[in-house]
């Protein structure tokens, strides 16, 4: 699932504002918290979520 500028995190305690990158692993974010603070967020990527392995990454 990619996140796009806008989407709001664990009861608006986040916004995302860009996606800076996606690699083989997982999609990088870089975010604002609810005091204005930067903040990066990684998430895993669909693809390696749905692998039956998934518990290992």
């Amino acid at each position: 699932m990619t996140w796009a500028a806008g989407h709001k995190l664990q009861d608006s305690k986040y916004i995302i504002e860009k996606e800076l990158g996606e690699g083989g692993f997982g999609i990088t974010y870089r975010a604002r918290d609810n005091n204005g603070r930067y903040v990066v967020i990684k998430t895993l990527n669909d693809n390696l979520q749905i692998r039956p392995d998934f518990a290992k990454f």
